[in-house]
């Protein structure tokens, strides 16, 4: 029974949402397939993306990030159609019809972080579990005196 328990606690502790503001500066990676995507969230305020396409072609982008009491929000970050899951596609093929942005253009996306075993992940498309994970964590230029 004790081993029960503390096999709870040690999986409670394990999965956490993102509280503060200074956890979520960093380098994160989101892989699809052949492709990947690079976001590096500075501590600024600001973003940068590059997407690696499957085929080769490298894009960068920038814009700005918001942190507020319900997670973070990215202006203009672009998830392209090439990194989204099936659902996603298939809300977008009825998005014109219904008068909504597509998913896999340039837009706002706001989301709550999470902490997974002590690294961040962004969450993109949680129900096909494609998030932005954390690769390396800001840190502060040391100074030299």
């Amino acid at each position: 029974m004790l081993l029960l328990i503390l096999a709870l606690l040690l999986f409670a502790g394990g999965c956490s949402l993102v509280q503060s503001e200074s956890d979520v500066p960093g380098d994160y990676e989101l892989k699809a397939g052949n492709g990947k995507i690079e976001l590096k969230i500075s501590p600024d305020r600001t973003f940068s993306e590059t997407i690696f396409w499957p085929n080769g072609k490298i894009e960068k982008r920038s814009g700005k990030w918001l942190w507020s009491e319900a997670g973070i929000g990215i202006e203009q970050l672009w998830i392209p159609r090439e990194f989204a899951p099936d659902y996603i596609l298939d809300a977008d093929a009825s998005a014109k019809e219904n008068h909504q942005p597509k998913y896999t253009e340039p837009g706002y996306w706001a989301m709550r972080p999470e902490k997974h075993w002590r690294t961040v992940i962004l969450p993109i498309f949680p129900d096909a579990d494609m998030n932005f994970r954390m690769v390396r964590r800001f840190r502060q230029p040391s100074s030299s005196n």
